[in-house]
């Protein structure tokens, strides 16, 4: 009757060590996508067992934990993108824009941009406001394919930090996802600073 508290510890032991492995790859070789330098991590432990991969959240405490010893200047920076995120997200105020990603969940690197959505019945409406602003952006290549085609992502550099601003239609604002609007945003970095 051990054998299942046993395999239980040993997957443990398992995920834990791909999730230690998977956050050095993140912090140190810049990695952004979890099933990547999960995978990655694996294969280097020589583990290739599929159910034994830990889950994003898992990934994320490990990261949290290796930043805090490995990098204890983290927590400025990512306080000196949310502060960014802030300013933009005050520009695009009559938009109600979301801040998602990397830069929300405490994630974020060096190299990572700030991401933010918002959900309008006009996407057009959106690239007029850049054009109106004089943002200087680029369009990104539509995500989920052609169903959100009609719906664009802009890039553009703010404070020498890149944004990525995702146009989505107003009904997926229904979607569950980790996102904060603006004033939530402001209330944490109150709290922080």
């Amino acid at each position: 009757m051990s054998k299942p508290h046993v395999l239980d510890r040993q997957s443990s032991v398992l995920r834990a060590r791909i999730a230690e492995r998977a956050a050095r790859l993140i912090a140190e070789d810049l990695l952004h996508d979890f099933a990547l330098a999960k995978k990655k991590a694996a294969r280097q432990l020589g583990i290739s067992e599929g159910r034994m991969m830990p889950s994003n959240q898992e990934i994320e405490t490990a990261l949290a934990n290796y930043r805090a010893v490995y990098h204890p200047e983290h927590s400025n920076h990512l306080n000196n993108l949310r502060h960014k995120a802030l300013k933009v997200m005050r520009i695009l105020a009559h938009f109600r824009p979301c801040l998602t990603g990397s830069v929300l969940s405490g994630v974020a690197g060096a190299n990572s941009d700030i991401n933010l959505i918002i959900f309008l019945d006009d996407p057009k409406s959106a690239e007029i406001f850049l054009l109106n602003q004089q943002i200087d952006y680029d369009i990104l290549p539509p995500a989920n394919g052609r169903q959100l085609a009609d719906y664009p992502s802009f890039s553009f550099w703010f404070d020498d930090s890149p944004i990525s601003l995702h146009v989505r239609p107003r009904d997926a604002e229904r979607q569950k996802e980790e996102r904060m609007r603006l004033d939530e945003l402001e209330a944490l970095l109150s709290i922080a600073n």
